[in-house]
């Protein structure tokens, strides 16, 4: 059992080679939603043995055509590129692997709960994406799709921004990361109709001061483990958000690769709307819950490790009666927790479909609502 009982001169330089734009982005803000500058900047980070030691003026390698690589050891102030280009690459907002079906399932009388097919969407092509590859203090973002170089670097430039320390997405469409950054954050901001596919292949992602990824606006959000892969995402003490891994909007996660999420502060994952997990071999540690989804969180595949200070599971929306609630009819969970193992405010539901094995000091399930557990 596992538990946790202790408690200077702006400068931007733009290189229109036929190689590659090479941007010298500042990172001078913080990395949190609340603003606080993190303890450490990603220029002041320190790369991985892999990465080339940054001098603060550091010259990045040579990138791919039709790429954009952000230098993130050089102090200045990040701006948007804006390059002129003819070919349309709208496709890529997009996602190709959304079919459109659907699985319903009743939770109660009043409550239901459904898997659409962009939470199913499992699959992502390079092709037709955008890549965001990793390297100590310097990123390399790039797109497989066939169009020419101008228009890559033009469409990639209005898709990805630097502002502060955080990588800003603000396009609809399927994103591949990969590598390691470490003082700063991922961060979606879309327009209400927009949504994400956020794949995780192999990514290595920290942050003192503020959840190191976060979904800030949109409509939905989906993060995909890809296959064969190891990802791990951990948030500081001095974390001003609410969870190592933050979303303002519906968040789904599957795949079949393995997830290690730690929370030192707050929450593993928070999700202000309906979190649901369909898949991936997924690692928690926090300081208060390991779970939170505040409308509901729906398990429907996975194999979950929960290990935390607060509760294992939980939600606790109390302004709708159709909300607030657990539901888990697939997975198999292990939850160590010092509070209650789940607890929900309307309704808690499990099924014969999903193994649970709760160990905790307070209830193991904790509603005022309804409660029908098939699992013990």
């Amino acid at each position: 059992m596992n538990f946790y009982r202790n408690r200077n001169e702006d400068r931007r330089t733009v290189s229109l080679s036929s190689a590659a734009i090479v941007l010298s982005a500042a990172l001078l803000c913080g990395c949190s939603n609340s603003g606080v500058k993190p303890a450490n900047t990603l220029a002041d980070v320190t790369p991985t043995p892999a990465a080339a030691e940054s001098t603060g003026t550091t010259t990045p390698a040579e990138s791919t055509a039709g790429s954009v690589t952000v230098d993130l050891g050089t102090a200045a102030n990040a701006e948007t590129l804006t390059i002129n280009g003819s070919d349309d690459l709208s496709f890529l907002t997009g996602f190709p692997y959304d079919t459109g079906s659907k699985q319903e399932y009743t939770v109660t009388e009043t409550i239901s709960t459904k898997a659409s097919s962009f939470d199913q969407m499992t699959g992502f092509d390079e092709t037709q994406a955008i890549l965001l590859n990793l390297n100590g203090n310097t990123m390399e973002i790039t797109t497989g799709a066939d169009a020419s170089n101008e228009a890559k670097e033009t469409y990639i430039a209005e898709a990805v921004t630097i502002d502060g320390n955080r990588i800003c997405i603000t396009k609809s469409g399927t994103y591949i990361v990969r590598g390691t950054l470490s003082g700063g954050q991922i961060c979606f901001r879309g327009g209400a109709d927009d949504k994400i596919q956020l794949v995780l292949d192999g990514a290595d992602l920290s942050c003192t001061t503020a959840s190191p990824l976060c979904f800030e606006s949109g409509d939905k959000a989906l993060i995909t483990i890809a296959p064969d892969s190891e990802n791990h995402i951990n948030s500081g003490t001095d974390s001003s958000d609410k969870g190592c891994i933050t979303s303002n909007i519906d968040l789904s996660i599957n795949g079949s690769g393995s997830l290690s999420v730690t929370a030192a502060k707050g929450n593993g994952i928070h999700c202000k709307d309906d979190l649901k997990i369909l898949g991936g071999e997924i690692t928690i540690q926090a300081e208060n819950n390991a779970l939170k989804g505040n409308d509901s969180v729906v398990i429907l595949g996975g194999s979950l490790t929960l290990s935390c200070k607060g509760d294992g599971i939980k939600s606790d929306q109390e302004d709708d009666s159709t909300k607030g609630f657990v539901y888990i009819a697939g997975g198999t969970l292990d939850i160590a927790a010092d509070d209650d193992g789940i607890q929900a405010t309307t309704a808690i539901v499990t099924t014969d479909d999903a193994s649970l094995n709760i160990r905790c000091y307070d209830h193991a399930y904790k509603c005022d609502g309804i409660v029908e557990t098939a699992a013990p």
